[in-house]
């Protein structure tokens, strides 16, 4: 997780089960949070590193001991949900 800060800052702060946001919500805060286009890009090329490294664990990335976003059973199930809350929303980022 330290070699993604920004993925791991995203979903521990917008996309935390403990601050109770719908998921609609989160993903809007999220689109916000990386409109500026130095942002936008920054967040790009670590979630292209991301989903391209194959020791990275996303149940690990979505469930730890510092956060909770989703507890899933399988590293398909985690894959695919990350890629839905942090790669979906950028598709709207102007």
């Amino acid at each position: 997780m330290e070699s993604y800060p920004r993925i791991t800052h995203a979903l521990c702060t917008i996309f935390n089960a403990e601050d109770g946001l719908s998921l609609d919500v989160a993903k809007r805060l999220y689109e916000r949070s990386v409109a500026e286009p130095n942002a936008l890009l920054a967040i790009k090329k670590e979630l292209a590193a991301a989903f391209a490294d194959p020791k990275l664990s996303w149940r690990q990335m979505l469930s730890n001991e510092s956060y909770e976003v989703l507890d899933v059973e399988t590293e398909e199930e985690a894959r695919a949900f990350a890629y839905e809350v942090l790669c979906t929303p950028l598709e709207h980022v102007p």
